[in-house]
């Protein structure tokens, strides 16, 4: 079974599968072996073995969760409606991409979702760009590629840390493998918003 010290950790989108390895990997770690040889350092490193297991597992079971929701027609035509405010005129939908999101454990699981564009045109060139984003990840707050607790998870370990590499190593402990760059970067976007939120509250 993967551990957490793993770049990338796929989604298996199959709970028995995933309930059979945790059980295996579970099932090993209760094994009382030289007991006699025990002290605190050991059991905090079967402790940590047993957690990550548990968060992959998680992290598992949240990516079927996010596959099925992906699936359910029902839920992309909320999402369209719900997004409504970020379509232009010139808005159209393109459809079908694919779009890795991170759960917890370091899952990533691979959603296919609708892609709409809009073709904006430049001013000074005789040449045009597209601005595009996924109604679905952007209604559940999944744009940037995190789940939502993923997220929240970050920004507030990069928020509290005396240093982004603190907040990266305390990250990678609870199965949050992402760079200092994009760390920074997630940190400094959800302060910005807190920022927006507190101004917006003051008036």
């Amino acid at each position: 079974m993967p551990t957490l010290m793993e770049k990338n950790i796929d989604a298996t989108l199959d709970l028995a599968k995933s309930l059979k390895d945790f059980e295996a990997q579970i099932t090993k770690l209760l094994e009382l072996t030289n007991v006699i040889v025990w002290d605190g350092q050991l059991l905090k490193e079967r402790e940590q073995k047993i957690r990550d297991s548990a968060l992959i597992l998680a992290g598992q079971c949240i990516a079927l969760f996010l596959y099925n929701l992906s699936q359910s027609q029902s839920v992309l035509d909320t999402a369209k409606t719900q997004t409504q405010g970020w379509w232009h005129p010139k808005t159209q939908r393109h459809g079908f991409r694919t779009r890795q999101i991170l759960t917890i454990g370091n899952v990533l699981v691979t959603l296919k979702s609708p892609y709409v564009v809009t073709i904006n045109k430049k001013k000074d060139k005789n040449k045009s760009f597209c601005e595009g984003f996924y109604p679905f990840l952007m209604c559940l707050g999944m744009s940037e590629g995190l789940t939502p607790l993923v997220w929240s998870t970050v920004a507030q370990y990069g928020a509290i840390t005396s240093s982004f590499e603190a907040a990266c190593t305390t990250l990678t402990g609870w199965g949050i493998n992402l760079s200092l760059k994009r760390i920074e970067r997630k940190t400094h976007i959800n302060l910005v918003k807190l920022g927006s939120t507190y101004v917006n509250l003051k008036s």
